[in-house]
């Protein structure tokens, strides 16, 4: 074996171990070895894939189903001098060979043919798309009652007070009313809803039962009646049934994941995040989805899947409060609540003052017993209120304004909330001893946006993901680059990458679209993503840094996402441009323009650790 080779595999062995110590979960430190993108190149690849054609419709694919009436598509054109024909409408070709605009549908199946003729020739293809027919209003004669939209559709139980609401629709301008065997003791009236409340649609009458503690009945279905403007009575069973089972004893269920999502509606935002082994009793039970009850005047709704039954005749837990505590390290405080059973929390951070609230339900002091961490600078004091019989609200005062991270678990009935310490910032070098993780947003098998001419959002994002890595860790920073490759990777996943790398940042990296029932040229520009409190000031001051890229002001905007929502370390997403748009996507298309994005969200993070 001569020397070079010797070295070269020594050097490879070397690097394996590094990648082996440094590459917390599929992430990847930055540094030497990290392959170099240009989104140059991966285009020009794209374009060799095309082969001959001279036309390719990018979006929406063939046989796609809408129920608007308008829909986006994008196409691209090898000849960018061409005439581009969609249906009648003669198209503008960008310099990228991009053409885009808005198709109208009408109900059923559309053929709308695609056409583009120049000095290469023509090509013509055509895109097939359903549209499902829209709901229209009932005439008020005849008198009818319609199968759609009637509520309930499915099974429901109840198991405590609540209220249920019917619904149906049927012929406008009548008198309707309802009645539940068993429960209502006759009928009950309706009214029909505005139709601004109703979708545009005439005749949707509602109405609502409220479940008394007495009230039992199995399975029985709610009838409706309508008696129309012609005087003619009908009636009409509901396909799904009814059922009230209150024995005097809550029904339980207990949280049996490790991540279990309350909910202020079925498909409503999210309240809260709770961990394994916390019990709630059930209000009612609808398909997948059950109401469970957190506090005498607070509900959420919750997967079926993430929670098992109880034993019936368990008594519904209920916690003291013994003692407060804490804990320190390096990187964080821990504040350990002493209860006397594991009971459901919720974090809240507020400012004015700086304050991070935790919410006990069930939950009452029964000894006020408070060590305080010392010495400690970041934590000023604790106050309490015992907000309700069953609500205990603990507030904790920082003496900082920027939080950098804070977190809740239970280890049994101990529950713990670390709170990150600031990391120490030399203005000279801001980066330095700073771990900072990088996600390049989607990547394999999931696309993103795509543009018209067929350039995907993962490769966009992937390749200023490397170019920030390389300013940051320039500057001394320690980068984790969370998914280093075209891979597929779960949200969840990203995160954990992070939080074992013990990053103090984490920069969500992405690129916009706007959604496909909106024209191409509605929606432009670069905006900066935030949902927690401590991640708001450094989107506040990256943001007019994008704009000096040249790229239209789309906004500051506050949005619950379950990486943005993370709580560990301060987080924020970056849209860097609409790919959607064919302007911006001519911008997204040059590594020089990248390499600007890049340099933005660098000097935005530069200014906000020197500035504070």
């Amino acid at each position: 074996m001569n020397s070079r080779n010797h070295r070269k595999r020594i050097r490879k062995v070397l690097n394996l171990i590094f990648l082996g110590i440094c590459v917390p979960l599929g992430g990847i430190v930055f540094g030497q070895g990290i392959p170099r993108y240009s989104i140059e190149s991966i285009f020009q690849k794209q374009l060799a894939d095309y082969g001959d054609d001279l036309l390719r419709i990018t979006y929406p694919a063939d046989s796609s189903t809408f129920t608007v009436e308008r829909v986006r598509f994008g196409a691209w054109s090898k000849d960018t001098t061409a005439v581009a024909t969609v249906a009648q409408d003669t198209l503008r070709v960008y310099s990228s060979g991009a053409f885009t605009g808005l198709l109208k549908l009408r109900p059923g199946w559309n053929a709308i043919p695609f056409r583009v003729e120049g000095v290469l020739g023509y090509q013509e293809d055509t895109l097939h798309i359903y549209r499902v027919p829209p709901l229209e209003s009932l005439p008020e004669i005849p008198t009818v009652i319609s199968d759609t939209l009637m509520v309930p559709v499915g099974d429901m139980k109840f198991y405590a007070r609540d209220e249920i609401v019917v619904r149906f629709v049927g012929s406008p301008g009548g008198q309707a009313s309802f009645k539940i065997k068993g429960l209502t003791g006759g009928k009950l009236p309706m009214v029909e809803l505005p139709s601004e409340r109703a979708k545009g649609l005439q005749g949707v009458y509602e109405g609502v039962y409220r479940i008394k503690e007495t009230d039992k009945c199995a399975r029985k279905p709610v009838v409706f009646y309508l008696k129309g403007r012609n005087g003619k009575k009908i009636k009409r069973k509901s396909p799904g049934r009814i059922t009230v089972r209150q024995t005097g004893q809550p029904y339980l269920v207990e949280t049996s994941d490790s991540s279990n999502l309350a909910r202020y509606s079925p498909n409503g935002e999210i309240f809260m995040d709770l961990p394994e082994g916390i019990v709630f009793p059930v209000i009612a039970e609808e398909n997948q989805t059950v109401k469970i009850r957190i506090a005498e005047n607070r509900s959420a709704y919750v997967s079926r899947n993430t929670i098992r039954k109880l034993p019936t005749g368990m008594a519904l837990p209920k916690a003291a409060l013994y003692g407060i505590s804490s804990e320190t390290d390096s990187n964080w405080i821990v504040i350990r609540f002493r209860l006397s059973e594991k009971i459901p929390f919720r974090l809240v951070q507020r400012t004015t003052p700086e304050r991070l609230s935790i919410y006990f339900y069930r939950t009452h002091f029964q000894d006020e017993w408070t060590v305080y961490p010392y010495p400690d600078s970041l934590i000023h004091h604790f106050d309490w209120e015992q907000e309700a019989d069953d609500v205990l609200r603990f507030d904790i005062y920082f003496a900082t304004t920027q939080q950098w991270g804070f977190r809740g678990w239970y280890e049994g009935n101990i529950f713990k909330v670390a709170i990150r310490r600031p990391p120490e910032i030399d203005k000279s070098m801001p980066f330095a001893g700073l771990t900072i993780a990088l996600d390049a947003g989607h990547g394999g098998e999931q696309q993103g946006a795509v543009g018209a001419t067929g350039l995907m959002e993962k490769d966009v994002n992937l390749v200023y993901t490397h170019y920030l890595a390389q300013l940051l860790s320039a500057q001394g920073a320690r980068v984790v680059i969370t998914r280093p490759d075209d891979r597929t990777l779960s949200l969840a996943k990203r995160m954990e990458i992070a939080r074992n790398a013990n990053a103090n940042l984490f920069v969500w990296l992405h690129n916009n679209s706007t959604a496909l029932a909106r024209g191409p040229h509605e929606r432009y520009g670069t905006s900066a993503y935030y949902t927690n409190l401590q991640g708001m000031p450094f989107a506040k001051i990256v943001y007019p840094r994008l704009l000096e890229t040249g790229l239209a002001p789309e906004g500051l905007v506050h949005r619950s996402y379950y990486i943005t929502r993370q709580t560990d370390m301060p987080v924020f997403l970056v849209e860097g441009a609409f790919l959607s748009n064919p302007e911006d996507e001519m911008f997204l298309m040059k590594d020089d323009n990248l390499r600007a994005l890049a340099q933005a969200v660098f000097n935005g993070l530069r200014d906000y650790l020197v500035k504070n």
